[in-house]
């Protein structure tokens, strides 16, 4: 559980708007499922509470996590040895979120690449190796 906050904790921190370099899979889908969970609890607390605040929280979080889910993206392409217009990719109507995810899916290159060298962020490491950069 701490690996888990330690990496998403990394990503809004350290990586905010960092388009350079690579994200492994394990970074990649750890932020992107542990802040999907945390929105839709936060929001749905604030659509019970009142639905004009769930609006305000809603867009107030999705303008401030556009960023850092873009450049998670670019460096998950570029994990992958493309570059990062791929994430446009998604924009191909009926076939182009298919091929986004299995692009999002598919294991990381094992080797350094023109974007940087391999990327060791993952769960079974101590806390302590997650990078600061």
């Amino acid at each position: 559980m701490n690996q888990i906050i330690a990496i998403v904790k990394d990503v809004l921190l350290n990586k905010y708007a960092k388009i350079t370099g690579r994200a492994n899979r394990t970074e990649f889908w750890t932020y992107v499922l542990t802040v999907a969970i945390v929105l839709a609890i936060v929001e749905g607390i604030c659509y019970a509470i009142s639905s004009y605040l769930g609006y305000v929280i809603s867009i107030i979080l999705g303008l401030a996590l556009v960023v850092p889910n873009i450049c998670i993206s670019v460096r998950r392409m570029h994990d992958l040895g493309k570059g990062g217009g791929y994430i446009f990719v998604a924009c191909i109507p009926l076939v182009g979120w298919i091929w986004y995810l299995v692009l999002l899916l598919s294991p990381s290159e094992m080797q350094a690449n023109r974007f940087g060298d391999v990327p060791t962020t993952d769960l079974n490491i101590p806390i302590d190796s997650v990078k600061n950069s």
